[in-house]
């Protein structure tokens, strides 16, 4: 979501669209390889998820500043729902519209006032979370779930909505009870993965730690249990059965479970975690991979596998929720969950023939997805709005 932030950003500020772009807070530079600019002063205001408010008309992220006694724990939470509200509320006195770019963050619909506010959908998590109560998280659960109520309500009051695939749309419309509002515009892949150094796979095998001739699984993402890693792990076990594979995942930490299940089942030695990647460490996994495997159980769009795709990789991915509609037919999509059929779809890629036909279709099909049309097409949804 800060990538859809950033990306969606530049291309409004930097494209002739009628109209500019002002930040209610700055973005950080977390997917970026440098730290990004500010916005300008403008008529038009963009509520930046996952980075909070500045204070006064300094710089400062409310959620690192230590708060004094039992506040010190929760002050993210109270960056999230007092520090940055309060920053939008005033911005919004200034502009003609309000765009929030994280469906998380819909409670801020509240402090716009009478501006008409548009809302990008990026999943109905919140939903499917509150449809299923674990009972075993105890008050910490019990505030969660209030929290995400609040956002659920507010998010019925916004004005139009974007999501990133017409499966969303019809998700979400499902949900509201009408699509009058929603519009599909689809995300953008960045020109920077179809460009990357011809050594970028040695040296990310080197730095990783990775045979030159091993057979390198990617997982790309949080490792939370929608992703379904356990399943990326035992089919990295069932390859290693005839092959030397190795499994590199970045952006994320394995949970205690899954680190179980690694040691369990002999992995230790062959699995390389990057918790933490920049853009340039990102594009060198793509690089230095043999294949994407993303069998994750729900996804709205699924940035890595156009990213995959833009990269060179081929993909397998379960082609749930909107990740089928994104590949459009250029990834092998296993239905199930049954961790032969990925192994059965990875051992596919030994044919060249095979392998390469998947990269040509990848290739073409990532050119379909720019930043460049993603502004253009939410500009759309604004104009009728002003």
């Amino acid at each position: 979501m800060d990538k859809y932030a950033h990306r969606l950003h530049d291309w409004l500020e930097s494209s002739e669209l009628g109209f500019q772009v002002r930040l209610a807070a700055h973005i950080g530079a977390l997917t970026r390889d440098s730290v990004g600019r500010r916005g300008n002063k403008t008529e038009y205001s963009s509520d930046i998820g996952k980075v909070y408010a500045r204070w006064w008309t300094q710089p400062v992220d409310p959620s690192r500043v230590v708060l004094p006694g039992p506040l010190h724990g929760p002050q993210q939470w109270a960056a999230r729902y007092y520090f940055y509200p309060w920053r939008v509320k005033r911005e919004a006195k200034r502009v003609d519209l309000v765009h929030v770019l994280d469906h998380s963050y819909a409670h801020m619909i509240e402090t716009a006032g009478r501006r008409p506010v548009v809302v990008t959908v990026h999943d109905l998590m919140p939903v499917v979370v509150l449809r299923s109560p674990t009972g075993g998280g105890g008050w910490r659960e019990g505030v969660r779930n209030r929290f995400l109520r609040q956002a659920l309500k507010a998010l019925r009051q916004a004005d139009a909505y974007i999501v990133g695939t017409q499966w969303l749309k019809f998700e979400l419309a499902t949900w509201l009870g009408s699509d009058k509002n929603i519009s599909v515009v689809p995300f953008g892949v960045d020109r920077a993965f179809y460009g990357e150094s011809t050594v970028a796979r040695e040296r990310g095998r080197r730095d990783w730690r990775i045979p030159d001739d091993a057979f390198v699984v990617l997982h790309v993402g949080s490792t939370v249990d929608r992703k379904n890693v356990p399943l990326v792990i035992q089919t990295v076990a069932r390859l290693r059965q005839h092959a030397d594979a190795y499994l590199l995942q970045v952006g994320g930490h394995f949970s205690a479970e899954q680190e179980q299940l690694i040691n369990r089942l002999d992995l230790r030695r062959v699995v390389r975690s990057v918790a933490s990647a920049d853009e340039t460490a990102l594009r060198r996994a793509y690089r230095a991979a043999d294949v994407l495997l993303f069998p994750s159980l729900y996804e709205g769009f699924g940035f890595p596998v156009l990213e995959a795709f833009a990269s060179g990789l081929p993909v397998v991915t379960s082609g749930a929720g909107g990740l089928k509609e994104v590949a459009g037919g250029a990834a092998v999509v296993v239905e199930g969950r049954d961790r032969g059929d990925y192994v059965q779809a990875l051992e596919r890629l030994d044919d060249p023939e095979e392998r390469e036909e998947l990269v040509q279709r990848g290739w073409a099909r990532a050119r379909e997805f720019t930043w460049q049309k993603t502004a253009a097409l939410t500009a759309d949804v604004y104009k009728p709005l002003f």
